[in-house]
This record gives structure tokens, C-alpha cells and sequence, in this order.
């Protein structure tokens, strides 16, 4: 009996054990339901179920059109403090620390670091330097520091660097550096791209997060996805012809003391731009001075969080198209050059503009290579008088020696009493003259055109513009327009990307007309005209063995007070073989000290990119094409 007492007595006692355990789980249910702290659990509670993570895609490759990286990306970290973690000494082991390691002024971190950022709010900042403009700037560090300090953090000899850490940041790598840098772009520190390539397909480049969906159930966890990426993109750059453009247009710059230059190479059949040069070079990965202003504003101590961008062109060695004693009134000033001068940086063209002048007159069959106007040396349109580059009257000429003497005033002639206004802005605008190309790169602009529908135009327009005064474009817009001569008549639209690379599957971008400005026969005409043009004042593009054509170009530059009677704009377009063109090229220098003159200045660079493109693209000279009829 008193085993069997002890017994139940046990069991009566676990039963009142497991009562009060039950009772006091099921209060404390009804409490965390219902009481005071039932919010905070039912937001825990949410976020564990419903936590989710974005997953930022990997910025996609730019390759050229033999698959060498133009732009790729690299581990960069931004270095940020935890304010509540620094001490005395690990604010000045940071500082000695950061100032050896990447050569930045001791002061200028200590400060950041012994600011009272807890009674300014914040508890977590961002370190910054100076860039140009003394604008502070996020600093960043490559893998092989972030592994050295990685590697004092976890160091308990190590210097004290209590409150230091390392947060991955989106960051670019330019392997061709400068070379490409105005066709490429760049991309800033928050990961947008800017300007060129980088910014007109930015979202391309960027493409889709990834939502990861996280459960608080371990049975429930699985493998995160791999990181996305954009596309990546294969550019019809080639990085050879790049750097042999880039090299010549470099020398010659320095030689003649220009200001800036600029090439394009194109294949007018497709529009596909196989080289594009801007002098001075921008380098994508020092992008800083670059950038628009809004985007330089507010990075003052920046926080990691917060608390809760003249004429024309003679056979002589002169050739400006507009006399300094010319009466014009210059047009707007030239825009400054931005990131990619070649789409955004609007000039006038000077004698390169003539070319389209005479197609005009040619297509609309009011001129004839071979009819004959007797040049006075002066007319006069609307009021205005225009003279030739030379202030001299050159007497009877054809109008094939009106383009190879370049004469103004019989260009002003062929448009002001042969086109006349309509017709001429007719086909001018058939030309893209004032409107965008579509390019894809970002940044173009349209320039700029008055017609007789424009409240500032004035008869005189009609003069200066036949010979590329009064009238801007862009290096882009020229040359898409000049190349529908060497392309029969037809305008391709210029573009930049090859190929598209998507995770399924590859896209060929296919080649664009723009419009058919001229005929065929036109087209041949104005060649032929060109080609006795390159023989007299353009003589010095000439390459032995090929018959090529093309037109110099000297403009005077205008300012607030009218033309700059010393400083010219001194430029070339030409093309060939003129039997079955394959390149388009068009150089210009901006402010020569060597000589004022397209022939003297920019001509030489023409038949020194051809002489060496002729071998890389592996185009047989003009003989050939004759014989195979």
C-alpha cells in the first residue's frame, strides 16, 4: 500500500506539473496574441514568411567586332564606417591605414572620422576623397586591397580597424582605357551608364533583378539563383583600326597645335562605324569631371544610409571658304564638345557642306558637270555679299571646277538662282540636315537648319548655306549624309552595336535606310566630280594605286561678335575605292596654329589612315576592280 500511495502521488503531482505548463503556454498564447507586444511578434512573424531579397543583375559585356572586352566588370567596394564601433585608436589606425594604403591625405579621413555624426543622426557613413573642384567623392578599392584589410580585420595583431567595412559597390573595367572612351562611355558609382554605348542601352545592359523569396522554415531553404546578367553587346568597332586612327589623329594634333580632332571611319554600304576618334581622349574609368552637375551635387559626406549627368579648299596651298572680309553673320557658337563630340558637338561644316550643295543641283537636273558659270569673284544673295576664299574672280569655270577650286560664289550661284530656297532645303532635309541620325549612342543632337519657315531666316541663308556656312551639324550627321554619294544614292542609318547577346539566343541587328536623298547616276556624277576634285586641291589625300574621292573643308568659327577672322575649323571627307567603296572617312581639326587649311591640315590624315586601312581590311587597289570589269 505505500508503494502504491507513493506512487499515485507521483502521478498526481507530474498531472498538476503538466496542467500548470499547459495553463501558463496557453496565457502566454493569449498574451503574445492579444497583448501589448503582439505587434512586434506579428511583424517578426511577417518578415520571416515574407522576406525577400532583389538580386541585381550583372551589368553585361561590350565587346568590339572581333570579341575583345571594351567593357567589363570588376569586385569594387565602397568604404563605409559603423560610428558606434570606432574608438580612439581605431579611428587613427584607420586613418594611417587608408591614407598609406591608397595614398590619400591623412587629415582628410581623420576628419571625416572624428566628426560627431551620432549627434548629427547618423550611425553609418560612407568615406569620401577629393576629386576636381575639391567635390568629395565615394572612395572605392579594388579586391587585392579589400583583401589586405580583410585580412587586419580578422587580425587580432593587426592594426585596429574597429568599425571599418567593406560593401561591394557596381564598378566598370575598361581594358582599352582611353582608346574607346567617348564611344563607350562610362558608368558612375550608383551603376547608371552615361553617354555612348553605356548609356544608350543601359537598360539593355543592366536587364532584370531577381526577387529571391526567403522562408523561415529550414526544410523550406533552398540554393539562391545564380546572379542575372544583361546583355552583353558586340560593337562594330574594330579596336585595330580604333588605335591606327587614334595613333595618327594623336601625332598629327600635336604637329599642327589643333585644339581637338576628330575622325570617323564608316562602310557606307551598312552604315557600320568601324572607328570613332575625339581628341582630347576621356577616360571611362576617371569619369568624374565628366559627369552632368546634378550628379556631382549632395555627395558631401556622404552617408552609406540614411538615418531612418571660312573656305574652301583650293588648288593652291590655301583653302578657306568664307573671305575674313566676308560680311556674314555667324550662325549660334559652336556647342562645346560633350563626352562624345562626334553626335553632340555641333560645328559648321564649311566647303565638306558643298558636296551635298552640288547633288542637289545635279539631281534636280538643273546643272550639268560640264556647264559653265563665269565667276566674278562677288555676288550678292538677299543683300548679303559673298566672295571666295581668296577674294579673286576665277572667270569661266565648269561646275566640276567650281567643287575642285572650291568657289563659293558659284555655290552660292547653283543654290540661290539655280535651286532656289525650296528645292535646296528640300533636299537638304532629304539629306538629314538638321535632324538626328539615330545613331545609338547617347547624347545626339540634331544641329541646326533655318529654312524660309524659321523666323530668323533671311534670304542671305541661301548663299552662306550652299557653302556650309550658317548651317551646323554634327561629324555623325555630316558623314551620313556625304556617304549616300558613295553608296549610290541611299542613306544608311550609322550604328555602333553588331550584335546583341542575350541568355537564349544572339540578335543581328539589321542595317537601316534612311532615305535615297539622290539617284544612282547623281551619285556617280558627283564622284566623278570629286575624284578631279581630289586630284587638285585635296591632291595630298591622294593614296598610288587607288582612285579615291573627296572635298576639303575650311570653316571660319563664330563667336558673339561674328566670324573669327584666324581661327578655322579645317576638315576632309573622301571615300573609296570609288569602284566599290568600303570605307567613308571624315577628319577634322579644330583651331590648326600650323595652318588654317583642310588641304594642308587634315588631307595628309586622310591618305595616312587610308594607306594602312587598305592593308588591315585587305582592299585591293583600284587596278583590280578594273580589270574584273
Amino acid at each position: 500500500m505505500t508503494l502504491y500511495a507513493s506512487s499515485k502521488r507521483r502521478i498526481r503531482m507530474i498531472l498538476i506539473f503538466m496542467a500548470v505548463l499547459g495553463t501558463a503556454m496557453f496565457v502566454q498564447l493569449i498574451r503574445v496574441q492579444f497583448g501589448p507586444y503582439a505587434p512586434a511578434f506579428a511583424a517578426r512573424e511577417s518578415f520571416a514568411l515574407e522576406r525577400k531579397d532583389e538580386l541585381d543583375a550583372s551589368r553585361g559585356v561590350i565587346y568590339d567586332r572581333d570579341g575583345r572586352i571594351l567593357a567589363s566588370n570588376v569586385p569594387m567596394y565602397y568604404l563605409e564606417v559603423e560610428v558606434r564601433q570606432l574608438t580612439p585608436e581605431s579611428k587613427k589606425q584607420i586613418a594611417v591605414v587608408l591614407s598609406r594604403s591608397l595614398v590619400l591625405p591623412y587629415e582628410d579621413i581623420f576628419q571625416q572620422l572624428v566628426r560627431d555624426w551620432l549627434n548629427e543622426g547618423q550611425v553609418r557613413i560612407r568615406l569620401t576623397r577629393e576629386i576636381q573642384g575639391g567635390q568629395p567623392w565615394p572612395i572605392t578599392i579594388d579586391q587585392p586591397v579589400a583583401d589586405m584589410l580583410n585580412g587586419f580585420l580578422g587580425d587580432q595583431e593587426a592594426p585596429d580597424l574597429s568599425g571599418l567595412a567593406l560593401v561591394p559597390a557596381p564598378s566598370r573595367t575598361y581594358p582599352s582605357g582611353e582608346l574607346a572612351g567617348h564611344v563607350v562611355g562610362f558608368v558612375n558609382q550608383k551603376g547608371k551608364g552615361y553617354f555612348g554605348v553605356e548609356g544608350f542601352y543601359d537598360e539593355w545592359l543592366v536587364g532584370d533583378p531577381v526577387v529571391v523569396e526567403h522562408g523561415s522554415i529550414p526544410l523550406d531553404a533552398r540554393p539562391e539563383p545564380d546572379a542575372p546578367t544583361g546583355v552583353n553587346l558586340v560593337l562594330t568597332i574594330d579596336l585595330d583600326v580604333q588605335q591606327m586612327v587614334d595613333a595618327i589623329l594623336r601625332e598629327a594634333m600635336e604637329s599642327n597645335g589643333a585644339e581637338s580632332a576628330y575622325a570617323i571611319v564608316m562602310d557606307p554600304r551598312n552604315g557600320e562605324l568601324l572607328a570613332m576618334v575625339s581628341r582630347p581622349a576621356l577616360d571611362p574609368a576617371n569619369y568624374e569631371e565628366w559627369l552632368p552637375d546634378e550628379e556631382k551635387v549632395g555627395w558631401e559626406w556622404v552617408l552609406a544610409e540614411p538615418s531612418v549627368e571660312v573656305e574652301a579648299d583650293a588648288q593652291s596651298e590655301t583653302d578657306s571658304e568664307a573671305s575674313p572680309d566676308s560680311e556674314d553673320e555667324a550662325a549660334a557658337p559652336r556647342e562645346e564638345p560633350i563626352i562624345d563630340p562626334l553626335v553632340a558637338g555641333v560645328y559648321e561644316p564649311g566647303s565638306t557642306f558643298k558636296v551635298l550643295t552640288m547633288s542637289a543641283a545635279l539631281d534636280a537636273g538643273l546643272v550639268t558637270p560640264d556647264d559653265v558659270f563665269v565667276d566674278t569673284g562677288v555676288i550678292e544673295v538677299g543683300g548679303h555679299t559673298i566672295k571666295n576664299w581668296d577674294g579673286t574672280a576665277w572667270g569661266p569655270r565648269t561646275m566640276t571646277e567650281c567643287m575642285q577650286h572650291s568657289l563659293n560664289v558659284c555655290l552660292a550661284y547653283v543654290a540661290a538662282e539655280k535651286l532656289e530656297a525650296p528645292l535646296f532645303y528640300q533636299y537638304l532635309k532629304a539629306f538629314g540636315i538638321g535632324q538626328l541620325t539615330g545613331v545609338d549612342l547617347e547624347g545626339e543632337v540634331a544641329g541646326n537648319l533655318r529654312t524660309p519657315r524659321h523666323p530668323d531666316w533671311t534670304e542671305s541663308d541661301l548663299g552662306t548655306n550652299a557653302f556650309g556656312q550658317g548651317v551646323s551639324v554634327t561629324p555623325m550627321q555630316l558623314i551620313a549624309a556625304i556617304a549616300a554619294v558613295p553608296n549610290r544614292g541611299v542613306m544608311m542609318q550609322p550604328h555602333i552595336v553588331r550584335a546583341v547577346a542575350g541568355p537564349e539566343d544572339v540578335y543581328w541587328p539589321q542595317a537601316t535606310v534612311l532615305g535615297s536623298p539622290i539617284s544612282a547616276e547623281t551619285a556617280e556624277k558627283i564622284t566623278a566630280m570629286l575624284i578631279v576634285s581630289s586630284e587638285g586641291e585635296g591632291r595630298r589625300a591622294a593614296v598610288p594605286g587607288y582612285i579615291l574621292a573627296g572635298k576639303t573643308g575650311t570653316a571660319q568659327i563664330p563667336g558673339d561678335q561674328g566670324y573669327d577672322p584666324d581661327l578655322t575649323i579645317a576638315s576632309y571627307i573622301g571615300w573609296g575605292p570609288v569602284e566599290a567603296p568600303r570605307f567613308i572617312i571624315l577628319i577634322r581639326f579644330d583651331k590648326p596654329q600650323s595652318s588654317p587649311w583642310g588641304s594642308v591640315v587634315a588631307a595628309p590624315v586622310f591618305r595616312e589612315i587610308v594607306e594602312r586601312l587598305v592593308v588591315m581590311l585587305g582592299i585591293p587597289p583600284s587596278s583590280v576592280y578594273q580589270e574584273s570589269g
